[in-house]
C-alpha cells in the first residue's frame, strides 16, 4: 500500500514537471480580466509577442514596446470598449479627447505608473490562479495516467541502476522537449501571439512617458493623442496647483485651531468616522493631519493608547471601484496612523475594491459583529452598485431594507455583545435597522434644536423602538445634518448620525460636474470624532471638523449627548480639563 502511494506520488511529480510548459501556455492563453479603466469597460489579456497594446476598436491600436515575464516576451493587451460615458455617443474617437473626458482622466490617473501597477497586479493574480489550476490538472490527470501505465506495464529495474536512471532522465527530457514545443505552438497560434506588434505612425507625444516608443496604426489617433497629451499635462499641473493652494490654507487653519480639538475624557474612547471620501487626495491628507494632531496631544506611548482608537469608514472610499484606486485605498488606511481601520463597501466599491481594502489592512465587515480597536462594530457592504455617470443595480437579491433588517436581527441575537457602532452606507438600510418609516424624517422633520436632539424627550417616548446598538451611522447623501438621539426603554440611548462626504465630492456626478481624486473639495467636507464610554459602551459626545470649498476650516465645539449627569459640577470640571464645552442638556 505504501509502495503504491509512493509510486503514485512520483508519477504525479513527473507529470507535473514534464507538463509544466503546457500548463504555462494554457494559463497565458486563458488569462482574462474584465475590469474598468476609468469609466471604460476594458478586457485585459496577455500577448506573447514582446509588446503591449491598447486596442480602441475602429479608432485604432496603440502599440507599446513594454513586456515582462520569461525572456521579456509577455505583454498586456487592453481592449477598451468605448469612452464609457453615457453622453459620449457611440464611441466616436473624438469623445476620448473631449475636454470633459481629459479632465476626468487626468484626475483619475494623475499617477499613471501607480494605476498601471494595479492593473498589472490584477492580471498577475489571474495568471497565477490559472497556472495553479493548469498544473493541478496536468499533474493529477497525467500522474494517474502514468501510474496506470506503470501498473499495466510493470517497470523492472535492472542491476545497472545508473543506466536505468540515465534512461529515465533521457525520457523525461524528451517528453519535456515535446511539451515545450507544443506549448510554443499554442502560444504562437493564440490571439495574443498573432498580429502586428507595431504601427506605422510614431507617437512622439508619448516620448518621456511610460509609453515611450509607442506607435499606432491610425494617423487620426496620432493627431488626436498629440494634442491630448499636452492638454492632459496642463490639466495635471493645474490640479496640483489647486490642491496645493487648498491644502496649505486648510493645514494652516487646523494648526490655528489646535486648542479647539477635543480628545477623549477619562474612561472614553475616540472613534474617527469617515464616509464618501471618494479617493480625494486633499482630504485624505487633511484627515490624516487631524489624526496626527489628536494622537500627539492625547495619545499614549503604546499603540493601544492611540487617539483616535479606531477609524470607521462607512463606504464609498473610491470614485468608481477600479483597480487603479488601490493606491488611494492604501492612503486611506494610512489615515488612521497607529489605530486600526474598520470599513464597509459603499455603492461605488467593487469586489476588487473590497479585496484591496482587506489587503491594505482594513477589517472589512461582512454582516457579523466584530471587535476592532476595543469597539464592537457591525456593518456590511451596500447591496447596490453604482457606475460613475451610470445607473445602480443590486449586487444580489438583497435590498437596502433587507440588509437593515438582517443586521438588526444580528445585533439582537448578539445579546450582551450587541454592537457599539452599526455602519451601513444608505439611509434605507439605516431606517430598516431602526425600524422606522423614514430616517430622513427622524433627522429633519422638524429640524431639532441641539438640546432636543441630544437629551431625553419629556415623556420618555420618542416613537422609535428600542435600538440594539449604541450608534447608527450612514452616509451616501453627501449632506450635513444634525444627529438625533433615540431613547431606549432601559434608560440607554442610541446616536443616529448621517455622515457628510469626507472628501467634499459632488453628490450626483455628471460629465460636466464631477469630482476626481485630484479635485479640491467641490462642496463642504466634514467628518466627526465620536466619543464612547468604555464601561457603558454608549456614545457620550462628538466633535465635527468642517472644511469649506475656499479652504476655511472650522473645528466645532464638542457636543455632549446622552442623559444629563447627576453631578453637574463633575461635567463642568471635565469640560475645563480637556477643552470641551459643557454638556448640552436640558432639565
Amino acid at each position: 500500500m505504501l509502495l503504491g502511494a509512493r509510486r503514485l506520488a512520483v508519477c504525479v511529480v513527473l507529470a507535473g514537471v514534464v507538463g509544466l510548459p503546457l500548463a504555462f501556455s494554457w494559463a497565458v492563453t486563458h488569462t482574462t480580466v474584465e475590469t474598468q479603466v476609468g469609466t471604460s469597460p476594458t478586457t485585459l489579456t496577455l500577448s506573447t509577442q514582446g509588446a503591449s497594446q491598447v486596442r480602441l476598436g475602429i479608432a485604432g491600436t496603440v502599440y507599446v514596446p513594454t513586456a515582462a515575464g520569461p525572456f521579456g516576451a509577455v505583454g498586456m493587451i487592453a481592449t477598451v470598449d468605448g469612452p464609457g460615458d453615457p453622453g459620449a455617443g457611440d464611441g466616436d474617437l473624438a469623445n476620448y479627447v473631449r475636454p470633459e473626458m481629459l479632465e476626468l482622466y487626468a484626475g483619475l490617473f494623475h499617477d499613471p505608473q501607480a494605476a498601471i501597477d494595479e492593473y498589472v497586479g490584477l492580471v498577475e493574480a489571474e495568471l497565477r490562479y490559472q497556472l495553479l489550476v493548469a498544473i493541478a490538472v496536468v499533474a493529477g490527470l497525467g500522474g494517474l495516467g502514468l501510474y496506470a501505465l506503470v501498473e499495466v506495464l510493470p517497470v523492472r529495474w535492472s542491476r545497472e541502476g545508473r543506466r536505468d536512471v540515465a534512461r529515465l532522465g533521457l525520457a523525461v527530457v524528451l517528453v519535456l522537449s515535446m511539451t515545450t514545443g507544443l506549448a510554443w505552438v499554442q502560444l504562437r497560434g493564440s490571439a495574443g501571439g498573432r498580429g502586428p506588434t507595431s504601427g506605422g505612425y510614431a507617437l512622439s507625444a508619448l516620448d518621456g512617458t511610460l509609453a515611450a516608443g509607442a506607435t499606432t496604426d491610425s494617423p487620426v489617433l496620432r493627431l488626436l493623442l498629440g494634442g491630448a497629451i499636452d492638454k492632459a499635462g496642463v490639466l495635471v499641473k493645474r490640479q496640483e496647483a489647486r490642491d496645493r493652494e487648498y491644502r496649505d490654507l486648510a493645514e494652516a487653519g487646523l494648526t490655528a485651531q489646535a486648542d479647539a480639538m477635543t480628545g477623549p475624557r477619562e474612561g472614553e474612547l475616540a472613534v474617527m468616522m469617515q464616509s464618501d471620501m471618494h479617493c480625494n487626495t486633499t482630504m485624505i491628507r487633511l484627515q490624516r493631519q487631524v489624526v496626527s494632531m489628536l494622537d500627539r496631544a492625547y495619545g499614549g506611548e503604546d499603540d493601544e493608547d492611540a487617539v483616535p482608537s479606531l477609524l470607521a469608514v462607512s463606504g464609498d472610499l473610491t470614485t468608481n471601484g477600479t483597480a487603479a484606486e488601490g493606491t488611494c485605498i492604501r492612503d486611506e488606511a494610512d489615515i488612521a496612523g497607529r489605530a486600526p481601520v474598520v470599513a464597509i463597501g459603499g455603492n461605488h466599491e467593487t469586489d476588487v475594491s473590497l479585496d484591496q481594502m482587506a489587503d491594505a489592512g482594513m477589517t472589512v465587515l461582512d454582516g457579523e459583529v466584530d471587535e476592532v480597536g476595543g469597539v464592537r462594530v457591525l456593518g456590511d457592504t451596500d447591496p447596490s452598485r453604482t457606475e460613475l455617470f451610470g445607473g445602480s443595480t443590486l449586487r444580489g437579491d438583497e435590498s437596502q431594507d433587507g440588509q437593515g433588517e438582517r443586521l438588526r436581527q444580528e445585533a439582537e441575537d448578539a445579546g450582551d455583545d450587541q454592537p457599539d457602532l452599526v455602519m451601513v452606507h444608505e439611509a434605507y438600510a439605516a431606517q430598516a435597522f431602526l425600524d422606522v418609516e423614514s430616517v430622513d424624517d427622524l433627522l429633519t422633520d422638524p429640524p431639532p434644536a441641539p438640546a432636543e436632539a441630544t437629551t431625553p424627550v419629556a415623556d420618555g417616548d420618542d416613537g422609535v423602538p428600542d435600538v440594539p446598538a449604541s450608534a447608527v451611522f450612514y452616509g451616501h447623501w453627501h449632506r450635513s445634518l444634525p444627529p438625533r438621539v433615540v431613547w431606549n426603554s432601559d434608560g440607554t440611548w442610541t446616536l443616529v448620525m448621517e455622515l457628510d462626504t469626507s472628501g467634499g465630492a459632488v453628490d450626483t456626478p455628471t460629465i460636466t460636474n464631477f469630482s476626481t481624486p485630484w479635485s479640491r473639495p467641490q462642496q463642504e467636507a466634514s467628518f466627526p470624532v465620536v466619543f464612547l464610554d468604555e464601561d457603558s459602551r454608549l456614545v457620550t459626545g462628538y466633535q465635527l471638523y468642517r472644511f469649506d470649498t475656499d479652504g476655511t476650516v472650522t473645528v466645532e465645539p464638542r457636543v455632549d449627548v446622552g442623559a444629563p449627569p447627576e453631578d453637574t459640577d463633575d461635567t463642568e470640571d471635565a469640560g475645563d480639563a480637556d477643552g470641551a464645552v459643557p454638556a448640552v442638556t436640558t432639565d
